[in-house]
């Protein structure tokens, strides 16, 4: 076993670790969470496309207030009109800098007047994503596209899985699709661009029906899927984690699940989740796992030590050509709990990564007690998880 396979082994430990208990993950705070599955999915989603360069938190909790409540109201009304910057309902209001803003129509729940009194305006709930101009339109064009699959985004999963029904990529099929209808062809939309409703409409349209003419063609998407393997399957970080989260975290694949049995058996569902499938799955790049200490660290006496790309390409490079038995490259994605806690602080000393460089004390961490939690998966990522014992334990085997 090389050096890279059992990092690949070492990574699969703590990613096991952290999808078997909810608090290791982030959960969205629902306006209501009694709103039904789909709903729950496309707020998880809408979320991720405003994911950039904010606090996770803000993201998940005030974010996820608002937008589980647009959805909920547009899924209601099965129209756009209170998306209209322009409309004297509008969710979508204007500050004195001539900057847009979200505001909420319901008052804020318990968890945001307990931790996020800055983002109550008026008894409602002000979110304000960093690039939110971007995000409004790419909101904006999903949902103008799901209007065609009543607004449905398992709807639109569905049709995309029927569509591929057999193919081997599934998995890079859905998220080229998903690309499709959040990502493509945005552009840098401004505030003053933000205003003129219905010129964006048009233009939105226009889009819609270049993207269903993709997903409808095979010959079309076969052509336009091949590009985007080439030129961007590796830059949609927030759609990979997003479609990662629907089969991985047990708390929205049950939404996830749910939600597409209205449309698909089980058994097509339970494919996304097997291993053939996870292996699939690129991992998001991010500054946590190209970190240079962290990169350094792992490739070092390797064949892709001098390599510049970004590690996510590596490590796709690596499983496709030396198929490690166990782990695959998504699953460094445990990188952003783990980077902080271990390569920012200089912790190389119990860093289980090191034992295969210059370490191995490691082990002087852990207690190998199974009424008590991991104190590796503790200390190195945050996750409470009982210890399995060493006899079963990837870290040691």
């Amino acid at each position: 076993m090389d050096k890279l396979e059992k990092i690949f082994k070492i990574m699969s430990f703590f990613d096991d670790f952290r999808w078997q208990k909810e608090e290791n993950y982030n959960l969205i705070n629902f306006f209501d969470k009694n709103i039904d599955d789909d709903s729950k999915i496309l707020t998880h989603w809408l979320c991720y496309i405003t994911d950039r360069q904010m606090p996770f938190e803000i993201i998940w909790d005030v974010g996820g207030f608002v937008l589980s409540e647009i959805v909920h109201e547009i899924k209601n009304k099965k129209n756009l009109n209170k998306f209209n910057p322009n409309d004297n309902d509008s969710y979508l209001n204007l500050e004195e800098n001539k900057k847009y803003y979200f505001l909420s129509k319901n008052i804020p729940n318990k968890i945001i007047i307990e931790n996020y009194s800055n983002y109550i305006f008026s008894n409602k709930v002000q979110f304000k994503s960093r690039f939110l101009p971007a995000d409004y339109m790419c909101i904006l064009g999903t949902l103008i596209i799901l209007e065609d699959f009543n607004f449905n985004l398992a709807e639109y999963i569905s049709y995309i899985l029927k569509n591929n029904k057999g193919e081997k990529d599934i998995i890079i099929r859905i998220i080229f699709s998903l690309f499709l209808l959040s990502y493509y062809d945005i552009g840098q939309p401004n505030s003053e661009d933000i205003s003129n409703y219905e010129k964006n409409i048009d233009k939105l349209n226009i889009r819609k029906s270049f993207i269903l003419t993709i997903i409808n063609e095979k010959k079309i998407f076969n052509a336009n899927l091949e590009i985007f393997k080439k030129n961007k399957m590796f830059k949609q970080k927030r759609a990979w984690c997003s479609l990662r989260d629907f089969i991985k975290s047990k708390e929205f694949n049950k939404y996830f699940t749910n939600a597409m049995l209205k449309y698909v058996p089980f058994e097509d569902i339970s494919l996304l989740t097997h291993q053939e499938s996870l292996n699939q799955f690129v991992l998001p790049g991010d500054v946590w796992n190209n970190n240079s200490k962290f990169k350094k660290c792992i490739l070092k006496n390797t064949k892709y030590e001098n390599k510049k790309n970004d590690l996510n390409i590596i490590l796709d490079t690596y499983f496709r050509t030396y198929k490690p038995k166990i782990g695959y490259p998504e699953q460094f994605d445990i990188t952003f709990d783990f980077v902080p806690r271990m390569c920012e602080k200089n912790n190389c000393d119990i860093c289980p990564l090191n034992a295969y460089n210059e370490y191995q004390s490691f082990s002087k961490i852990c207690i190998n007690q199974c009424k008590k939690y991991c104190t590796v998966a503790l200390y190195a990522c945050n996750y409470k998880n009982n210890c399995i014992g060493r006899e079963n334990c990837k870290l040691y085997h």
